[in-house]
């Protein structure tokens, strides 16, 4: 009888969806299984409030751990878990939460932010941890939370952020690791350790934050409770994961200055991997943010920016006569019927005012060139140009003010299966696109720190070696960048200057 092979499971907890998968040491994806993930409205709170039911998200991590490992016959060597930024939960002494984990699609924090910025400056904030003053930033719910249930935090044991909870369903473990806690605008990224100052100013006890630790790390082993709803053994180590953008990175193999990594899903990002954090003030007018990389000693420099939010966007206020399993088919099919330049159209994609590429500018979301006879796939081909405008801006910007010159874009995430994006990307960047030939990036970079804690991997540096993958690359044409870059630097990038005092009276109008 054969031995049975052993595996490395990753467990993705995303803000759509939740997935389980199943690598062989080489990383092969040999199994996955998937459950939907989403926010919902908080019972008993203000319309608009949204939050994510934790017990949701754990029997959708179980359902699909399950699912994924039914498919093969194997024996898990190591798991670990990724997950989203910012949003967390305080927890009692018995991992009861003691009031329900807010959502980021939840702006009832904006006053906190407001408050923030009055009590330090936005550029030391930025001087500290690499982030912007965002109302979703994990530092403004705590302060929310000071002002509103204080009860909440006075009486916690700790406070877990979204994969560590999921840690610690499977293991008992109050734990966290660097790059999740970059994430909560309450880090110092020169010090590498929790701000006493920015906790101070939000009324946050510091015990309620576990120890830093290193992505890769054991924390424990699986427990009865868990390998039964699960279906991984018990006893099987589970190793710490990371932010799922930081980790992405890491499946890719890029940690040179010389290629960009572009992440595209509800959110995208463009990022520069770098051996320093430098918190430059035009960075900061430009809307660049600094994370921890997996690699330590290491940060993301990135540019965070609306993508796939602005097409679902288009998606239900256009496409409701499609059936709804093919309403991305269709308006890709018609984005890629219409002619470079969207037949005169211009969209500006800042749909959530305060963050992304425009937010020196107070930007709100525009279309413009409008006529009666613009057709909707026009307006879908203005949405992915605009989308790969606002790419090509933050490209710039990283490059120019650190002195980077990048060869190339390494596109990870939803937009890997999109040919017509890819393409677009390159023709309007004028870089060579390459995407791996590998469906779960993000998966395997997690499965990749779960071989790094359970000894199947030296060090991150042979799990990089032992699971690389080829590339398809796509080369930008030279006639449609030419068009592009026309209509980028005469055009597009006037739209937000431009459209700055209406943008500001909207929006104080819309407040009042």
């Amino acid at each position: 009888m054969g031995t049975r092979q052993q595996v490395l499971l990753g467990i993705d907890v995303g803000a759509t969806g939740i997935k389980a998968g199943v690598f062989d040491p080489q990383g092969h994806l040999l199994a996955s299984a998937g459950r939907r993930n989403g926010p919902v409205p908080q019972p008993g709170g203000d319309p608009g409030w949204m939050i994510w039911d934790v017990e949701a998200i754990w029997q959708a991590v179980c359902a699909a751990c399950q699912a994924a490992l039914a498919k093969v016959d194997v024996e898990v060597g190591g798991v670990s878990v990724t997950g989203f930024g910012a949003d967390g939960v305080a927890l009692d002494r018995d991992g009861t939460p003691r009031y329900p984990m807010i959502s980021w699609h939840c702006s009832r924090t904006t006053p906190q932010r407001d408050w923030l910025s009055g009590q330090l400056d936005p550029r030391e904030i930025y001087r500290i941890t690499g982030y912007h003053n965002y109302p979703i930033n994990t530092l403004n719910r705590w302060r929310w939370l000071r002002e509103h249930e204080p009860s909440v935090l006075d009486g916690a044991h700790r406070w877990l952020m979204v994969q560590d909870y999921v840690v610690y369903r499977l293991t008992g473990a109050f734990s966290t690791e660097a790059t999740i806690a970059s994430t909560t605008m309450a880090f110092d990224l020169n010090r590498h350790t929790w701000s006493e100052r920015l906790l101070q100013i939000a009324g946050m006890p510091a015990h309620l934050l576990p120890a830093i630790s290193t992505p890769g790390t054991v924390l424990g082993t699986l427990h009865t409770a868990a390998a039964t709803a699960t279906g991984i053994p018990e006893g099987t180590p589970v190793a710490t994961g990371g932010h799922d953008c930081e980790i992405g990175a890491l499946g890719s193999g890029t940690t040179d200055p010389e290629t960009f990594i572009d992440i595209t899903g509800t959110w995208e990002m463009i990022i520069a991997a770098l051996d320093r954090f430098q918190p430059l003030p035009v960075l900061f007018d430009e809307g660049i943010d600094y994370e921890c990389h997996t690699v330590p000693g290491r940060y993301l420099c990135q540019g965070l920016m609306l993508a796939g939010g602005v097409v679902e966007w288009v998606l239900g206020a256009f496409y409701r006569d499609v059936a709804a399993d093919k309403r991305y088919e269709v308006f890709m099919e018609e984005a890629g019927a219409e002619s470079a330049g969207s037949g005169g159209l211009l969209l500006l994609p800042a749909f959530i005012r305060g963050m992304g590429a425009f937010q020196a500018h107070d930007a709100t979301g525009a279309l413009v060139g409008l006529t009666t006879t613009t057709r909707r796939g026009q307006i879908a081909r203005a949405v992915l140009e605009a989308c790969c405008y606002q790419l090509r801006k933050q490209r710039q910007v990283i490059s120019t003010e650190l002195g980077l010159d990048p060869e190339s874009l390494l596109v990870l995430g939803g937009g890997t299966r999109n040919p017509l994006w890819l393409q677009m990307k390159a023709d309007v960047t004028g870089l060579p696109v390459s995407v791996p030939e590998h469906d779960e990036i993000t998966l395997l970079g997690t499965a990749m720190l779960a071989g790094v804690g359970a000894g199947v991997y030296a060090d991150l540096e042979e799990a990089v070696k032992a699971t690389r993958f080829p590339l398809q690359t796509f080369e930008p044409d030279p006639a449609a960048h030419a068009r592009y870059t026309d209509l980028y630097e005469n055009l597009f990038s006037a739209l937000p200057s431009s459209l700055e005092g209406i943008s500001r009276s909207l929006a104080a109008r819309a407040l009042a």
